[in-house]
């Protein structure tokens, strides 16, 4: 049994080494791509199927944020811009807020919401508010991954609910979270966030590496069944930030523990080893023709009795005292839930319907339904 620092230093080599056979065996019959990069020098620090299709779930809200803070940037809207939750917003499927038709919120307010809540319902406003339509965002949506260099990735929606046509890759994901972080420098608490309060609601993020990895700081973890658990991550120690990303985590532990294990192993890797940047990575071999579909390793068959109802498939990952993790520590406060509120918006999309306007003015104010469980 190898003990101390100098172990550990073996153990994160022997990990490295290995990693590609463990993420095979974690995914099936399909290996899990994943991508670490340096950031600073894009030196690319671990690579696995990484032009592989893949659907994208809810990591798809990083580029709902890049096309909001473009047009932020643009001028074409301000932070304290309204949004209003309009029927077709209140009607999408969880993971949501509830809101009511008529609500009103600020453009900051649903960033943020998106961001650690991952709200379909309030997602699809946004983009209706940005784009004018959801057709007109996700225009957008698409016109942003040509200028991106993002070339084998497609939208068709906001929030990352299931559509046969919408996909990505490890790699065009990348060079997404890079330019986030590169031309939003402002807005880089969005992804680091690790609570919200509403109401004296607490509203807490499915990323867990933010609380349970050291030196985590962000960006987006989504699940649908066809997809697994997806995590965009990154985490910054002695000034050196670095950038994983794990597509088709059987579990969100998986997902997770593979995740903290690419950034662990990429730490200790410098980035004058890398032979490749992210810029200049292309496949090493064969690339799928076809979006890979997990389904039935992300949602098996319940197996339970006759009658009983099956437990919802979430993105919590429980504090897990009962699994051996191996680069996840015990859950540590990062920081307090930020406060958010409803109303305080200072323009209005046009035109709005007089039950808004009478929201806004605080006659008659239009009230959230109950938060309800985080599953998804």
């Amino acid at each position: 049994m190898i003990s101390g620092p100098r172990g550990r230093a073996r153990r994160i080599f022997c990990l490295a080494a290995t990693l590609p056979l463990f993420l095979g065996l974690a995914g099936g019959a399909v290996a899990a791509p994943y991508l670490s990069v340096d950031l600073t020098t894009g030196a690319v620090l671990a690579e696995n199927q990484s032009f592989d299709p893949w659907y994208p779930a809810s990591i798809t809200k990083l580029m709902t944020v890049y096309v909001t803070l473009s047009a932020i940037k643009a001028g074409e809207i301000r932070g304290d811009s309204g949004v209003v939750m309009t029927p077709e917003a209140t009607r999408e499927q969880p993971s949501k807020m509830g809101f009511k038709p008529g609500t009103v919120l600020t453009i900051d307010t649903a960033l943020r919401i998106i961001m650690v809540k991952s709200a379909n319902d309030v997602a699809y406003a946004l983009a209706q508010r940005v784009g004018g339509s959801l057709e007109g965002f996700v225009a957008r949506m698409n016109a942003a991954t040509r200028s991106l260099g993002m070339i084998n990735t497609r939208f068709a929606n906001a929030n990352g609910l299931p559509v046969p046509d919408q996909w990505t890759t490890a790699r065009d994901y990348a060079l997404l979270a890079r330019t986030l972080l590169n031309d939003f420098p402002g807005y880089r608490d969005l992804y680091r966030t690790t609570a919200l309060s509403l109401g004296g609601k607490i509203i807490q993020n499915h990323n867990n590496l933010l609380e349970r990895y050291p030196g985590a700081d962000g960006m987006k973890t989504g699940f649908i069944c066809s997809s697994g658990f997806n995590v965009v991550a990154t985490a910054t120690r002695n000034g050196r930030q670095i950038l994983t990303i794990v597509l088709g985590g059987k579990t969100a532990r998986e997902r997770d523990e593979l995740a903290a294990s690419l950034l662990e192993a990429s730490f200790r890797t410098p980035a004058t080893a890398a032979s490749v940047t992210l810029d200049r990575l292309t496949p090493r071999g064969p690339v799928a023709s076809t979006v890979a579909d997990v389904r039935d390793l992300a949602c098996p068959k319940p197996k339970h009795k006759k009658g009983a109802k099956a437990p919802p498939v979430s993105e919590d990952l429980g504090d897990g005292d009962d699994q051996p993790a191996s680069y996840l520590v015990p859950r540590f406060k990062v920081m307090d839930p930020v406060p958010i509120s409803l109303g305080g918006a200072s323009d209005m999309p046009d035109p709005v319907e007089p039950a808004v306007v009478e929201a806004e003015a605080g006659k008659g104010a239009v009230a959230p339904l109950p938060l309800p469980k985080p599953t998804r």
